[in-house]
């Protein structure tokens, strides 16, 4: 079977033109795995989405406080008292000072 030079040509064109993308393509992603620069960038990049994921715990526990403070009273009442060092008029509040060097 004769196959023509043209189709010949151009069927060695394409192979090659594969053989050279898939070069292209393979050899700088090899390269870029033992950069260290990318290996830095890579660490970067673990330490933001384990900042994020702790990030996205706390602000899912202050939803869950908001939520608790817009509909509980109690809690509203509690948070007062903490935070605030509010009473009611009739009551006597004495603080006892805790050991050095920690919360009174």
């Amino acid at each position: 079977m004769h196959i023509p030079p043209a189709l010949r040509r151009w069927s060695v064109r394409l192979v090659l033109a594969v053989v050279v993308a898939t070069v292209i393509g393979y050899l700088p992603a090899q390269v870029l795995r033992r950069d260290p620069r990318t290996v830095k960038l890579r660490e970067q990049i673990d330490a933001l989405d384990a900042e994020a994921r702790a990030l996205a715990v706390g602000n899912a526990a202050l939803r869950r406080e908001i939520r608790g403070l817009a509909t509980d009273i109690g809690a509203v009442e509690e948070r007062a008292r903490a935070d605030l060092g509010m009473a009611y008029p009739d009551e006597v509040v004495f603080r006892v000072a805790g050991p050095a060097g920690g919360e009174p």
